[in-house]
């Protein structure tokens, strides 16, 4: 009797549904150089750290985010967003899944802080915060950004003005490196959730002139104040695109 082998052929991961589409504008990001230790106590289960040549970075990022809502249907007007940022990969899948981790976020929107905590189970917290941007979108400009938000009675304030554009983003790049880094993580109780995130490549510029000045221990922990009173080991800053949010996933 003979018998007819056949082989044996994987089921196909089931692609996540989308959550909700947004636009993420005029982003900065000021990229620092950490000892890994310290981000150890945010790491998500199942996640691991992702180095560049050694390296653990976070990034204090600002943006204007826009045209938030589902199914196209927007549920709040543009506003500004205030992150401290690190960079996971999931030990399975180092190449294809990594993402970003957040360390703690804030918005100037009270809609827009009921939405993102409802939707993404994170504890988005309400700021005063304003923003004056110019030459986006134009190429006979240099963009220039500029972030301000309240803490107490005091304004904190990120001020950069464009140089060049960057040329080279490969992922063997710094500036590659954190751009390839878009999914997010986030620890749900004794879960770690992933959340898909598409969008088109960016335009990026370097930054010629760059002032921060921030109440980093009243705004992300006493353990981050030295790492970010140090040089940037990069600033830039992009026109950003949409994006496309997918609905979670439990990692495992």
């Amino acid at each position: 009797m003979s018998t007819t082998s056949h082989p044996v052929v994987p089921t196909p991961a089931v692609e996540p549904k989308l959550l909700t589409t947004a636009a993420y504008n005029e982003l900065v990001a000021v990229n620092f150089q950490i000892n890994p230790t310290l981000l150890d106590p945010y790491l998500p289960k199942g996640l691991e750290l992702d180095f560049y040549s050694g390296e653990t970075y976070v990034s204090l990022t600002c943006m204007v985010m826009r045209k938030i809502g589902i199914l196209g249907l927007p549920i709040s007007r543009g506003f500004v967003e205030l992150s401290l940022r690190f960079y996971v990969r999931h030990p399975d899948d180092p190449v294809n899944r990594k993402g970003i981790c957040f360390i703690k976020n804030y918005v100037s929107s009270p809609t827009a802080t009921w939405f993102l905590n409802s939707r993404f189970d994170r504890d988005y917290i309400k700021m005063k915060m304003k923003h004056k941007n110019k030459g986006f979108g134009s190429r006979a400009t240099i963009p220039e950004v500029n972030y301000q938000w309240k803490v107490d009675d005091h304004w904190n304030n990120l001020r950069i003005k464009a140089r060049s554009q960057i040329k080279n983003t490969g992922p063997d790049t710094k500036v590659g490196f954190i751009l390839d880094h878009a999914s997010q993580y986030l620890a749900s109780g004794k879960k770690t959730l992933e959340y898909k995130v598409t969008r088109p490549p960016w335009q990026i510029w370097n930054a010629a002139q760059a002032n921060f000045t921030c109440d980093v221990e009243r705004l992300f922990g006493k353990a981050f104040v030295k790492p970010l009173a140090k040089r940037p080991a990069s600033v830039f800053v992009t026109e950003g695109s949409d994006i496309n949010i997918f609905r979670p996933v439990e990692i495992t």
